[in-house]
């Protein structure tokens, strides 16, 4: 038994060193790059959260962006939020008016997408993303469609989702086909179910506002109170209608 013991504890020894060896090694590849990946992903939640990013801020990310796109192993995390960035750069590229960069973002943009979802192929937000850069680079095209209702199988009831697919969705309500406008509008009015006042408002009098009266009737499933609270954003907003089941500003003094 104690000869057993013995010749055992050079062997534990030596995986011990082993193992420390090994954490070792891992520790000086990964740690460069959870240091260079982090603040990629703290940006790129900002930005799902709507924070405002100059565009010379975001040129600043660029060359981590490209390192971590250039990268072998695939980390979904890091691809994500590098595609994410890349979107709001696109964004602001196009907002800013500045159209001898537009066409060579839009191309970095699809690749940095097409990457990520080779490494993350359930990703419903890069689906989404897709969509949307190949409709903007190349003009609508039915064939496209495959991409937002990948989105939609992925990621049906995604919030953060919910708010930037809804208003690419109505915007082309025209060119969906049945199913998928009506998936379009069921969203619009969960995305307003679930509270989204002020978003459901700028949605609905902005891509929306041409099918209004497509809308509005699907209203009636909402709550009153949240109803009330759309009817008086769209009404602060300047815009006159009529939401199911709420009275008018005009129609409440007489009451």
């Amino acid at each position: 038994m104690g000869s057993a013991v013995g010749f055992c504890a050079p062997l534990l020894r030596l995986a011990t060193v082993l193992l420390g060896c090994v954490a070792i090694l891992w520790g000086t590849f990964a740690f460069p790059i959870f240091w260079r990946e982090a603040p990629l992903e703290r940006i790129a939640q900002r930005v799902i959260f709507q924070e405002n990013f100059k565009l010379d801020a975001l040129l600043e990310r660029a060359p981590a962006v490209e390192i971590v796109e250039a990268e072998a192993p695939c980390r979904p995390i890091a691809l994500h939020s590098a595609a994410v960035i890349r979107l709001r750069l696109v964004e602001q590229t196009i907002s800013i008016g500045e159209t001898t960069e537009i066409d060579d973002r839009l191309d970095a943009l699809k690749h940095s997408v097409v990457d990520a979802l080779s490494c993350s192929p359930a990703d419903s937000f890069l689906w989404l993303v897709l969509f949307w850069v190949e409709n903007t680079r190349n003009g609508f095209s039915p064939d496209n469609l495959k991409y937002l209702r990948m989105s939609y199988e992925l990621g049906p009831n995604e919030g953060w989702i919910i708010l930037k697919r809804n208003g690419i969705a109505l915007a082309l309500y025209e060119q969906l086909p049945p199913d998928l406008a009506e998936t379009a509008v069921d969203e619009f009015v969960r995305l307003l179910s679930n509270g989204f006042v002020r978003d459901a408002s700028t949605i609905f009098t902005g891509p929306g506002w041409r099918i209004r009266n497509i809308l509005l009737p699907k209203l009636k499933s909402v709550a009153e109170g949240t109803r009330e609270a759309f009817a008086r954003t769209v009404y602060d907003d300047g815009y006159d209608v009529d939401v199911p089941g709420v009275l008018r500003p005009d129609q409440r003094q007489h009451h």
